[in-house]
């Protein structure tokens, strides 16, 4: 028994020791042997063996040659191989479903988006996903690994069982995903919520390096938040951390929520509430302009179509953007002032307008943050419109920066789902 219990403790070493050398590899892109040592503290022979069984087994490294000697042997360098190593994201929107395969350093190869039409239902929607999922993987280059699938789904998806207990924008609730792709897809795939997997995208994959405290915020159809605190992405105790949307901020409010309750962020300052606001100024008259983007009809009327009309100026819209950015900035107040966030990103749909929410947010924000959180940062998502299925993307990677994916036991795993 006791050479049982020493050959798993090796074992086990052994694999945090790879875990740790792969990651110094990813981080790095580049570098010799020699400094994976020095970087590392383990010998160059546990070196030599853990990166040959990463290029050989893992596929994960490649050996480039040799660097440039400054006195004694070249070192040898390797680096993390993302050439046709591929995850493909996907962003399950209540609007839009978008698809992408990128390569491990998230350089895309192919996009797709499609129209979700709730309308049809949860059987279409899988559908969509499924087929979605299919055209990317006939997409890849020949002999080109596909690692993984991820995807961002709204709602509240819980960590341990993966049951999508509720999703609002989608009207679901207790939806076992997990087992109806199973049907369908011969690839692992990983789901969560999509705004988590926005800050998760931000964490593993933004411009901004050893950022370890901030926010992100999805203004979208709905409102919700990511959470990131000392590194770590908060899940809380089932997974439903970072409902933002439903915090209070107008406790007087008659606006319900889908939720049930009133005064919710989500409900007076989601893009829902944006084009619910646009159709109500023209009824009421108070808007030619939107009056002549919509042609009259007013179920053509969008948040987006309010934010060009703010944009050049109607009265009406400004005033529905100007209402809209004052809930949103008491919401970042109450972020900004429980967590001490470095930045908070907005990202979501509605923060793609161009200037029009930023400038309104810089003049609003200080009046709900305490005089030492007035240094945080409000800036746009990283990716843009990418922001959901780059995390997604970052789903997968850290599954197989912690070798759950790799070489020998990819096969095993590719019919088994995780969340």
């Amino acid at each position: 028994m006791k050479k049982e219990y020493a050959k798993m403790d090796a074992a086990s070493l052994h694999l945090t020791n790879k875990k740790v050398v792969l990651k110094i590899i990813n981080h790095n892109r580049e570098i010799s042997r020699s400094a994976l040592a020095k970087v590392s503290g383990l010998t160059p022979p546990s070196i030599t063996r853990i990166v040959d069984e990463l290029i050989n087994v893992d596929r994960l490294v490649e050996s480039i040659g040799f660097g440039n000697s400054s006195g004694g042997r070249p070192p040898m360098i390797v680096k993390f191989k993302n050439d046709n190593n591929y995850i493909i994201g996907i962003d399950l929107g209540a609007t839009y479903i978008r698809g992408c395969m990128v390569d491990l350093n998230a350089n895309f190869i192919s996009e797709i988006q499609v129209p979700t039409e709730l309308e049809k239902g949860f059987g279409s929607i899988v559908d969509k996903v499924v087929k979605l999922i299919h055209k990317l993987q006939r997409r890849k280059e020949d002999g080109a690994i596909i690692w993984g699938v991820g995807i961002g789904v709204a709602g509240l998806v819980n960590s341990v069982t993966g049951i999508i207990e509720s999703s609002p924008d989608f009207g679901w609730t207790n939806i076992d995903l997990r087992r109806e792709l199973d049907k369908y897809l011969d690839l692992p795939f990983f789901y969560d919520n999509s705004t988590r997997l926005m800050a998760l995208g931000e964490l593993k994959m933004g411009i901004k390096e050893n950022q370890k405290n901030f926010a992100v915020v999805n203004m979208g159809y709905g409102i919700a938040s990511g959470l990131v605190v000392e590194g770590n992405l908060l899940k809380g105790f089932s997974g439903f951390a970072g409902e933002f949307g439903h915090i209070s901020v107008d406790t007087d409010s008659t606006v319900q929520c889908k939720c049930g309750m009133y005064g919710c962020l989500e409900a007076l300052a989601s893009g829902h509430r944006i084009a619910s606001l646009g159709k109500k100024a023209l009824k009421e008259g108070n808007s030619e302009l939107l009056k002549e983007l919509c042609m009259g009809n007013e179920d053509l009327i969008t948040a987006e179509m309010v934010a060009r009309a703010a944009k050049k100026g109607d009265p009406a819209a400004v005033k529905i953007y100007d209402d809209v950015t004052e809930y949103l900035c008491k919401g970042i107040g109450t972020i900004a002032n429980l967590l001490n966030p470095e930045t908070v990103y907005i990202g979501g749909g509605i923060s793609l307008n161009g200037d029009l929410l930023f400038d309104l947010i810089e003049q609003k924000r200080d009046k709900y943050l305490l005089v030492g959180n007035t240094r945080v940062k409000i800036l746009p998502s990283t990716y843009g419109d990418q922001a959901t299925s780059i995390g997604a993307v970052s789903l997968v990677l850290d599954k197989i920066l912690s070798l759950e994916l790799s070489g020998n036991n990819k096969d095993i795993l590719k019919h088994i789902n995780y969340q």
